[in-house]
């Protein structure tokens, strides 16, 4: 058991430069229990490393940088239709997704895509196309860094809401796995108003031209061409829908987020830099009054979900590059690294966006991102 010196470019999604001497991977909880019992950890004298699909990290991190490791996979049990199944936090998310749906268990699937390690996930409390992971998760085991204690966290313990957690408040918590409640899935095709059944071959194929029209430029004339714009809002009543199969349902997803969302290996990005802000009915209703294209979706009988997407690109910033760091044309939340942008570069435009909504709008957008220092 040692640490290293390591530069963390290949752990974080943006790609940049974060030199630590203090790094340590672990498979085994033993091994996290006798660091644990030589280096008296403290609420400032480490980092817990994901997948680095969503830190911005510093140059430099004078920290114990904790990188779990382990990424099996275990069934703790299966009755007829319900399943719980175990992840640890070393597994990468959409492998875990994968492994899931190619298994046809049910639960996960329009979260299919997102970056990072299950680790994570209750953290964040990621969520996609109307679905938050904590509506599968039923307990998270952890290990306390201050008591040097194993505790399970059921899913009522862990104060889950909209992109967070009692993790992000008690970073002393260690996920160390997480239990997933999942449902065997028995709907593998189509059944159309005859009651005949379409073979889901038939049906995927057809799915694949409308998705594929969808996503196409389409040429008018010699100097028109004409792009399709998705409706986000009608993929989630599509991914509600119990008529497709749930390996059909990954297909779209992936195919969406390939198209729509920047990959991390041919330029630095970590997704969604900002959160969606939660305001009051009354003031969601005046701003779509007054900007009928921004978005609003129901989040409580009193409050909405406001997107934030919409409020930077009203402000102007869609597309706009600053040195090397710019922010992305068509997907408005994602902060892009163009190869050479430090972490303090892509902090202060953030805060300049930030800044820029606030002005407008009176509505602070929270980052989404965890900003280490």
């Amino acid at each position: 058991m040692r640490m290293e010196e390591k530069n963390l470019r290949p752990y974080n999604k943006f790609g940049l430069d974060c030199i630590t001497n203090k790094y340590f991977r672990f498979f085994d909880i033993t091994e996290i229990e006798h660091l644990a019992a030589e280096i008296p950890l403290s609420k400032n004298n480490f980092f817990i490393l994901g997948g680095g699909s969503n830190v911005l990290l510093p140059e430099n991190l004078d920290r114990i940088v904790l990188h779990p490791c382990n990424d099996r996979i275990d069934i703790i049990s299966d009755n007829n239709n319900r399943l719980i199944v175990r992840a640890h936090a070393g597994l990468e998310w959409d492998r875990f997704v994968d492994h899931c749906v190619s298994k046809n268990w049910a639960g996960l699937e329009n979260l299919s895509l997102i970056p990072g390690n299950v680790g994570a996930a209750p953290v964040q409390n990621i969520g996609a196309y109307g679905k938050e992971v904590c509506e599968t998760i039923e307990k998270v085991t952890c290990y306390n860094l201050f008591t040097k204690q194993i505790i399970v966290l059921e899913n009522s313990d862990c104060e889950f809401s909209y992109r967070d957690s009692i993790f992000k408040r008690r970073p002393e918590l260690l996920v160390l796995s997480v239990d997933f409640e999942l449902f065997h899935s028995r709907n593998s095709a189509l059944r159309n108003p005859n009651g005949n059944r379409r073979s889901y071959r038939d049906f995927l194929k057809e799915i694949n031209r409308i998705v594929l029209f969808i996503f196409s430029e389409v040429t008018i004339g010699p100097k028109t061409s004409w792009k399709p714009k998705i409706s986000f809002e009608n993929v989630r009543s599509l991914l509600q829908s119990n008529l497709l199969s749930i390996s059909l349902k990954r297909k779209l997803v992936c195919l969406i987020r390939k198209k729509t969302m920047p990959d991390p290996t041919d330029i630095g990005n970590v997704g969604c830099f900002f959160k969606s802000p939660i305001v009051k009915k009354s003031a969601a209703i005046s701003l779509k009054s007054l900007y009928p294209k921004i978005a609003i979706y129901p989040d409580t009988p009193d409050t909405y979900k406001v997107s934030a997407g919409d409020l930077i690109r009203e402000c102007g910033w869609a597309g706009i590059r600053i040195g090397d760091v710019s922010i992305n044309e068509r997907r408005p939340l994602i902060i892009l690294n163009h190869g050479k942008a430090t972490s303090k570069e892509i902090l202060e435009f953030s805060k300049s966006i930030q800044s820029s909504v606030f002005s407008k709008f009176n509505i602070n957008i929270d980052p989404e991102v965890v900003i280490v220092k």
